[in-house]
């Protein structure tokens, strides 16, 4: 039988133990605790490893009722503590790699709790009658004569061209008033919003799928402003507001080994040696050559955005590296880490390991989950 490992919910700005109940993920009842380093807390719980990868073909029923216990276990920790979830399935052998997680990823993690504390996310879901509002638009003109052509039209055969303007037609007129409704509840609720992302519309039914990131304190007046505008708008639309959430959309962990071959093709595309360099000499390095290959210097070079975007993932990729090694030597102050002289010889990247907190884009929401 296969050993336990540790199941990463998320991680609090918090340097004490906490047990909040037998919630964990999967149907074993195992304990939700915390694992401390310094001023950070990683909420785990025991569980037998698993591949959702591979279960979303074989168990997909499985793999939403545990999506929907680990998300309910983040959200009760956040009812005292501002939290930043992990991405859904982030498992780690033991102990030791849940604390080299906080090690590594000690400046990133701090700086993400301290940009989302006192905030919330909420998700917007408006969806519609799409039947009633393609009767609706069937009744405009021109859609209305050609559809009235078409009728007369005693060949089917025929009438297939005029049917398939109709369709594209309607199609056209769906998008548009979908638009129009889009930018009526955005214009009316952004005001609230500290961030916004819109996420995947998973059908004709939805009209807007949108998370919101807003202040705590002002969740009341955004449920107000949803039904002021649910009003204006006469029921044409049905809302459902979900939420408040920890910052799904906007702010999630991601963790995963690096490879000594993307550092060294890191290294080679800002010209690091290998044997040590500093933040300072790798943000040097970044600056000049983002400065000759800028793309708005380099107009009419159609590979000029790539070769930009290659450098600033380099940039990015080194500059987590360092200061995650530097976090490993136990320096905890954002200055000294800076001057830290990073290694890039294969014992130090051997244990190397990339600890982000970025927009989920592949995170599934709440509303998806629904």
């Amino acid at each position: 039988m296969a050993k336990d490992v540790k199941y990463v919910y998320g991680v609090i700005p918090s340097g004490e133990a906490t047990s909040f109940g037998p919630i964990g993920i999967g149907d074993r009842g195992d304990e939700v605790h915390t694992v401390a380093y310094k001023h950070l807390a990683a909420v785990v719980s025991d569980c037998p490893p698993l591949d959702y990868t591979a279960m979303k073909d074989t168990d997909k029923e499985k793999m939403v009722r545990d999506l929907a216990a680990h998300q309910r276990v983040i959200e009760e920790v956040m009812e005292g503590s501002t939290t930043l979830p992990m991405k859904f399935g982030t498992m780690v052998k033991d102990k030791d790699e849940v604390e080299a997680i906080l090690r590594r990823g000690y400046f990133s993690l701090k700086e993400a709790l301290a940009a989302t504390e006192g905030k919330v996310e909420v998700e917007l879901v408006a969806t519609w009658d799409v039947d009633s509002v393609t009767q609706e638009i069937a009744q405009e003109e021109p859609i209305a004569r050609l559809r009235a052509r078409i009728e007369k039209t005693k060949s089917r055969l025929r009438s297939v061209p005029d049917r398939i303007k109709v369709g594209k037609m309607v199609y056209e007129s769906l998008g548009r008033r979908r638009e129009n409704y889009q930018e009526e509840i955005l214009g009316a609720l952004t005001t609230f919003a500290l961030d916004l992302q819109k996420n995947v519309l998973m059908d004709d039914k939805m009209v807007m799928n949108v998370a919101f990131l807003i202040s705590k304190d002002r969740q009341e007046e955004f449920d107000d402003k949803v039904r002021e505008v649910d009003e204006r708008l006469g029921g044409a639309l049905n809302f459902r507001v979900i939420g408040p959430l920890p910052a799904y959309s906007f702010s999630t962990i991601e963790v995963r080994p690096l490879t000594r071959q993307e550092i060294g093709e890191a290294r080679g595309i800002l010209g690091i040696d290998e044997e040590g360099s500093g933040l300072a000499d790798i943000k040097a390095a970044y600056y000049q050559l983002a400065q000759e290959h800028h793309p708005d210097l380099k107009p009419g070079d159609e590979e000029a955005e790539e070769r930009f975007t290659r450098i600033a993932s380099a940039y990015q990729l080194l500059t987590s590296y360092c200061l995650g090694e530097a976090a490993a030597q136990g320096i905890t102050a954002k200055k000294q880490a800076e001057r830290y002289r990073c290694s890039f010889v294969p014992p130090a990247v051997n244990k190397a390991m990339l600890i982000t907190v970025k927009r989920a884009g592949e995170v599934m929401t709440k509303s998806q989950l629904a």
